[in-house]
């Protein structure tokens, strides 16, 4: 144990620097998250409080890296949420809620409020609003989507 102990007094500044490293080479591969960015970036700090002051003990590193690591990535979901990415195209990956308000035509009674219709070049699932069966050639409003299943309702 007094090995393990022991070798926490030898910490340097580039230990955390590669430490960070390896968190910002783990965060590459996970994919769209930044969860691994600010500890990261606390190890950088870390290290750069090292290469200042290079006697820092390192029960206070593991305390400040701590306490940095979990104040920026709690600031930085604060931020996101307070501003939200903006997009040219917000219903990129929703096909679905881009046809929330469009009138269509049945092609096919739904039996028991669930059917099937066609939309351009692509056949949905759709379920009536009070699952009532619908006949083929009404006219229908598409008004939320349930997955990926259009809901439906007289117009």
């Amino acid at each position: 144990m007094d090995e393990f102990v022991s070798w926490f007094w030898e910490i340097e500044f580039w230990h955390w620097w590669a430490f960070g490293i390896a968190l910002i080479a783990l965060e590459i591969f996970a994919t769209s998250t930044t969860i691994l960015l600010w500890p990261a970036i606390s190890a950088f700090a870390i290290g750069f409080v090292l290469l200042i002051d290079p006697l820092f003990d390192w029960r206070y590193q593991m305390l400040l890296f701590a306490v940095l690591a979990v104040a920026t990535s709690i600031g930085w979901q604060v931020w996101q949420r307070k501003h939200p990415t903006k997009t040219d195209h917000p219903m990129l990956n929703t096909r679905g809620r881009s046809y929330v308000g469009r009138q269509l035509t049945l092609d096919e009674p739904l039996v028991g409020g669930r059917g099937r219709v066609q939309i351009d070049d692509t056949w949905w699932q759709v379920s009536a609003e009070d699952n009532a069966p619908l006949e083929a050639g009404l006219a229908v409003e598409v008004t939320g989507t349930d997955g990926a299943t259009l809901i439906i309702r007289a117009a």
